[in-house]
């Protein structure tokens, strides 16, 4: 069986990944500054309570900062993601001007990249380990930047890609909860080939994503697209369900034990 160090570094020596290494030298690519992301000027947010501060980078921004990444032969931001996106990887496909495949790099190992890409802490995950930090001591790629563009991107341009899901195996999960670390579990399993069906308390589905972050930081809208994506993968989802009031714990293990339903995970927040 392939290890995921020996897929990276099959992916590293696909022949496009090698002749994008030779367009610049070293020393052009760490002379790069990093990007620096636009925002909303304060005199026109302060004005609206939804409108999102940050702007989003432009195409030529998002290439130029992609092309600051050196495609290590040991990407050490890789060891900083939680859900071991192939980062090289989608940060080439946009050096390269390929945006739709960077959006679906990313959603080969993240069930939301638009989420994660706007409040994730990349600054101390993928970034921290980013060699321009580590080895440079520069600014690191802005990796979050550019996930959130790829992301945006697909979204904008209407061609919303869904990952390959196994084939079914007839075994079904529950996830307790509907907050990111319930609905990046539920991205996996469906992913697998189990029956996932995501139970939530409250009359909307998404958690801390759409309870816990205001819109200027997190807009609902985005949300609800990567929530339809899921829906789209097969993901279940059933509102105004209390575990253990709409139906108690006990009973919901007899029905485990009789429709083959694993309840599995409860949501905490992770990011």
């Amino acid at each position: 069986m392939t290890t995921y160090t020996e897929y990276l570094k099959e992916r590293r020596d696909l022949e496009w990944r090698s002749e994008l290494r030779k367009t610049l030298k070293g020393k052009e690519r760490t002379d790069i500054p990093r990007v620096k992301m636009p925002e909303v000027e304060p005199e026109e947010r302060i004005k609206y309570q939804n409108v999102e501060v940050n702007t989003g980078l432009t195409e030529e921004q998002a290439v130029k900062e992609a092309a600051r990444c050196m495609d290590c032969v040991n990407p050490t931001c890789i060891e900083g993601c939680p859900v071991q996106i192939n980062i090289p990887e989608f940060v080439k496909n946009i050096e390269r001007q390929n945006f739709g495949e960077a959006a679906a790099t990313l959603k080969l190992t993240s069930a939301l990249p638009a989420v994660c890409g706007r409040v994730c802490p990349q600054e101390k995950q993928c970034e921290e380990k980013c060699f321009f930090k580590v080895k440079l001591q520069k600014e690191p790629v802005a990796i979050g930047y550019l996930e959130r563009f790829a992301a945006d991107w697909e979204r904008e341009s209407g061609a919303i890609s869904t990952p390959t899901c196994a084939p079914k195996n007839g075994k079904k999960v529950a996830s307790i909860g509907s907050g990111p670390s319930s609905l990046s579990f539920a991205g996996d399993m469906i992913k697998l080939g189990y029956d996932v069906t995501v139970f939530e308390a409250l009359h909307e589905i998404g958690g801390v994503l759409k309870y816990g972050i205001p819109e200027f930081r997190l807009p609902n809208s985005v949300v609800d697209v990567e929530l339809e994506n899921l829906r789209k993968m097969g993901v279940q989802f059933e509102t105004n369900f209390i575990v253990g009031r709409t139906a108690s714990f006990d009973s919901s293990k007899k029905m485990a034990t009789k429709r083959s339903l694993w309840v599995v995970a409860q949501d905490f927040p992770v990011l």
